[in-house]
């Protein structure tokens, strides 16, 4: 189910893959595993997204959790899932006090238990971009990156 997690959560299989062979995260890897795409848009609207549709619903075919780090909005399920999303492997997790875009994602990334994590962050120092590929290797996950050009 689709719902925002207020704190970081301790992230685990989806309840589907509970009878398929467990591996470990460093052989689960594929080609785009351990590696972070970054996408620079011309704004922080989301006219764009009806692009990004395919590749997200791509992303939720994998038996590991893919996780949405502050998405600018939440959108409707239905065109979430009408775009072929599996709705029952995303998990939303919204910063606060505690936990900001950037350590949240670090974390999903790190866990070994995601797939891929898409990351709205806004700016990003270059140490920061370096700490979620490191993140992503040791997880085996992917990230993405979208952000504006003015924060690029």
């Amino acid at each position: 189910m689709i719902g925002y997690q207020s704190a970081a959560p301790k992230l685990i299989r989806p309840a589907a893959t509970v009878h398929k062979q467990v591996v470990a995260p460093a052989q689960q890897g594929t080609s785009n595993s351990g590696k972070v795409t970054e996408i620079i848009m011309r704004d922080d609207e989301l006219s764009n997204m009806p692009m990004l549709m395919p590749l997200l619903a791509q992303l939720s075919r994998d038996d590991r959790w893919f996780v949405w780090v502050a998405p600018p909005v939440v959108l409707p399920k239905a065109l979430l899932a009408d775009a072929g999303i599996d709705l029952s492997k995303v998990i939303l997790l919204k910063p606060d006090e505690n936990h900001s875009v950037y350590d949240l994602s670090r974390q999903a990334l790190k866990a070994g238990t995601c797939h891929a994590v898409i990351t709205w962050p806004g700016y990003l120092s270059e140490e920061e971009l370096n700490d979620l590929e490191d993140a992503a290797r040791e997880g085996a996950s992917h990230g993405i990156v979208i952000r504006g050009r003015h924060n690029a």
